[in-house]
């Protein structure tokens, strides 16, 4: 059995309080693996988002643990917590966040250089990670110039440069059609196998269940159903 990269123990956090208060994990315990792509399923409001922000070192639970590599991340001090999770530590949005007046392979080098990259050597990675992603061909573009779907891989091609062993994912082809929504589930699925990453994915999209090494379902701040679909 392989060990666990991401461990959460009994985590709890809630929002507001009295009447207002809502529970968005519920003593909730998981392990996550690397290699492999686990999505998260549930209705509005289950706590999925939560989950994310929680075991990214987003946002902190109001109790229980949370162990990410080994460490216990919520025990690092804030300028420390920062430090892990820029090192190991990949996220994708809904929203890119990529810079409008920055070219297809300026998003990626700027980053690395930023981390003490060589320019020739950042040049590199993102001319490799480009074309991993299928956008060699718009390497000198910008986002106005590309479609929602290449920005997305985009993004998804500045967060795999920093290798990161932990990556994580919030509705990320919810704004895509249905070609490029299947493009981004693939890539995050090649990301778990190719770049032995850990690859926990929020959606409400059907599209990436195929793609899926495992799914959880959360209702209520719970896990209520933790699968491994069949692979044809």
């Amino acid at each position: 059995m392989k060990n666990a990269v991401v461990v959460a123990k009994d985590v709890v956090k809630t929002f507001g309080q009295g009447d207002t208060l809502i529970t968005a994990m519920d003593h909730l315990s998981l392990e996550l693996y690397s290699s492999e792509m686990t999505l998260v399923k549930g209705p509005s409001g289950s706590g999925k988002s939560t989950l994310i922000s929680s075991l990214g070192g987003l946002q902190r639970p109001n109790s229980g643990e949370v162990h990410v590599l080994g460490e216990a991340i919520w025990s690092k001090k804030e300028g420390e917590l920062d430090d892990f999770r820029a090192k190991h530590c990949g996220f994708v949005f809904q929203s890119m966040g990529l810079f409008a007046s920055l070219t297809a392979h300026e998003q990626i080098v700027l980053p690395l250089q930023y981390m003490g990259s060589d320019f020739k050597i950042a040049s590199k990675i993102a001319d490799e990670l480009l074309e991993e992603v299928g956008l060699g061909h718009r390497r000198n573009n910008r986002p106005a110039q590309m479609s929602g779907g290449e920005n997305q891989r985009v993004a998804i091609a500045r967060m795999l440069a920093k290798e990161p062993k932990i990556i994580f994912a919030d509705e990320p082809t919810s704004a895509l059609d249905s070609k490029n929504g299947q493009i981004v589930a693939d890539l995050l699925h090649r990301s778990a196998k190719l770049h032995d990453a850990m690859v926990l994915c929020v959606t409400h999209d059907d599209r990436l269940t195929g793609h899926a090494d495992r799914i959880l379902t959360i209702e209520d701040g719970k896990i209520f159903s933790d699968t491994r679909p069949a692979k044809q």
